[in-house]
């Protein structure tokens, strides 16, 4: 083998790091952690299960139980959400976190539809 063939057969790919570039379909784990650690998704996981809340307390005191509730009661289930956001600043320990703040909209919500869908 001469040493002309012997420089062709090398392998001639480029650095991984111009295929990475290339390629925008590739994520580094480096991106998929900052995409994970957004700082608005922890209020937009309150945020949907309130809206979910607030409509399905609607729909189940209109139509399940046959109630009309005033909307200020309807709107209930957004009340934690809100609360969650103009408590940001004050330091709440353990308790600040989506899963809690979620976990006490859904407890409003089944006590207004026990209110107003049993007892009243």
């Amino acid at each position: 083998m001469t040493e002309q063939d012997a420089d062709t057969e090398q392998d001639v790919s480029p650095p991984a790091e111009i295929e990475r570039d290339a390629n925008p379909d590739t994520e580094t784990a480096q991106d998929a952690r900052s995409a994970a650690e957004l700082p608005g998704t922890d209020d937009l996981r309150v945020a949907a299960v309130a809206a979910a809340c607030t409509v399905g307390l609607t729909l189940l005191l209109q139509y399940g139980a046959g109630r009309e509730v005033p909307l200020l009661w309807r709107l209930l289930p957004l009340a934690p959400y809100f609360l969650s956001l103009f408590t940001k600043r004050v330091d709440l320990g353990g308790f600040d976190t989506p899963r809690n703040w979620s976990l006490l909209t859904i407890g409003v919500t089944l006590a207004t539809f026990l209110y107003f869908g049993v007892v009243a």
